[in-house]
């Protein structure tokens, strides 16, 4: 499937969930009430839904939240797309905090690849980073597990929140080392208005140069299906840049978002949006869906309006990580 400016959409995100049990400030200021467990697509739905994904020629999908993890039918989902051979690439972006338990049964499921978000590794900046106290051991108890178990790869995905101190610099760039993960830094996007700011993609880059000592070399490798640009440390350990708002990406924009509500975002910051599961709960065939999917691609816009968008409509606890 192409969109009118002649990009092919080959991978679609699903947020599983609103629920999350942290309240990261970026995402949104206060934990999420009982509510955003009611209601929820089942495994069905999903499936009616991804099936005209398949026919499109969508490759990868991956399962967000929220925090995925708390989706009461994630192994009964994950295991019928597993089954179904319809994608090549099946994903999940976790927080991390319940994964240590959970790892082993997901890769049995089907499950190929795991983002895991960690925005510090200092556990008093982590507690202000996800909103609660005392997270940070559990968190990465997930991220040892993952490795552990045997995942294609694992990520971690840091948002740049914040400026950051040479030290936590450092301390990070010893952590990249050590573990055998692909580490990728993402920029700030301001869905909760300008409380919060952190580096540019200039202004990270040039920070890290000169921590190292050395500049980064560009790399063409791609891991996956998503946006980040990739960089070879002096040591040769790779890391990715994703920066939306400062280094945009959206001439090779390949993704479609799909909220926990059912609705589909052909841009992560528009907010336009398009109700699937009204037509799937009104009988709409798998075929049909596909055409009417087909149909809002071409409405796609060439590219978001960067650093002076408006606040998305939708807090991005309600659009899906």
């Amino acid at each position: 499937m192409q969109d009118s400016w002649g990009r092919t959409i080959e991978y679609v995100r699903i947020s599983l969930t609103e629920a999350c049990n942290f309240c990261c400030p970026y995402c949104r200021p206060t934990e999420i009430t009982p509510y955003s467990q009611e209601h929820l697509l089942t495994p069905d739905e999903w499936m009616t839904i991804l099936g005209a994904f398949h026919r499109l020629g969508v490759r990868a999908v991956r399962l967000t939240g929220g925090e995925p993890l708390l989706y009461p039918h994630l192994n009964e989902l994950l295991e019928r797309i597993s089954v179904s051979n319809w994608f090549e690439d099946i994903s999940i972006t976790t927080n991390g905090s319940y994964l240590a338990s959970r790892a082993n049964e997901l890769h049995a499921l089907g499950l190929d690849r795991v983002n895991i978000s960690l925005d510090s590794l200092d556990e008093a900046v982590f507690d202000t980073c996800v909103g609660k106290s005392k997270q940070l051991p559990s968190v990465l108890a997930g991220i040892r597990s993952a490795i552990q178990t045997g995942f294609k790869q694992v990520k971690i995905n840091t948002v740049l929140s914040r400026y950051w101190t040479d030290e936590e610099v450092r301390d990070v760039l010893s952590y990249i080392e050590q573990w055998p993960v692909v580490w990728r830094f993402i920029e700030y996007m301001p869905f909760q208005g300008s409380t919060f700011h952190g580096p540019s993609f200039d202004e990270w880059l040039s920070q890290l140069e000169r921590i190292l000592g050395e500049a980064l070399q560009p790399l063409k490798d791609v891991y996956g299906f998503g946006p980040a640009s990739y960089w070879a440390l002096p040591s040769g350990k790779e890391i990715g840049l994703i920066f939306s708002m400062s280094h945009n990406y959206c001439d090779s924009c390949n993704r479609l978002r799909l909220t926990a509500d059912g609705h589909m975002r052909v841009c992560l910051l528009r907010d336009d949006e398009s109700d699937l599961i009204d037509l799937v709960r009104n009988g709409i065939t798998v075929e049909n869906l596909a055409t009417y999917i087909e149909h809002v691609v071409q409405g796609k816009h060439k590219q978001h309006k960067g650093i002076n968008m408006d606040t998305p409509g939708r807090p991005m606890w309600r659009i899906g990580g």
